[in-house]
């Protein structure tokens, strides 16, 4: 009974110091698995207008006066991203950063999470729907991040 209790405890203190030591690659393997099931979430929770975009819509101040003419031809759902082991400044370290496709739309977002003045109800019940979908999402989340967790550790993923 020693022998075995001592041979379990060395194999799970070979497995936490390898789980320690995680390559990057094997870190957004496991973090990717998290952004993915956290990225259907926020889909879900998103606002979704019923405008429809075919040809883009100009959007924002800066229109074609400053050259600068902004064309909205996504609705926000549909530009949720996220690269496996990536920031949202492109460092590859293993971290998964889920996000918006650039700069317009993750301002768009800013605003509809956090609220303006003098709001709508609709756009009242849309506010903080990104800390809504992070708190609806962290069981999927953890759930996907341990099963790949498991599968890169070479671990029966059943148990």
């Amino acid at each position: 009974m020693a022998k075995d209790m001592g041979e379990f405890l060395e194999n799970w203190i070979d497995s936490v110091d390898k789980g320690i030591r995680l390559s990057p690659g094997d870190k957004a393997k496991i973090t990717g698995a998290g952004a993915e099931a956290f990225s259907k979430v926020l889909h879900d929770h998103t606002p979704r207008s019923n405008e429809i975009y075919r040809r883009g819509r100009s959007a924002g101040h800066a229109n074609a006066k400053h050259g600068n003419s902004h064309r909205k031809t996504k609705h926000l759902q549909d530009t949720i991203t996220y690269r496996a082991g990536y920031t949202a400044d492109k460092t590859r370290t293993g971290d998964t950063d889920v996000g918006f496709e650039g700069k317009y739309y993750d301002f768009l977002a800013k605003i509809i999470n956090n609220g303006k003045h003098k709001m709508s109800d609709k756009e009242l019940a849309n506010m903080h729907f990104v800390d809504k979908a992070q708190q609806g999402a962290k069981r999927a989340v953890e759930e996907a991040e341990l099963k790949t967790y498991k599968e890169v550790m070479n671990h029966d993923s059943d148990k």
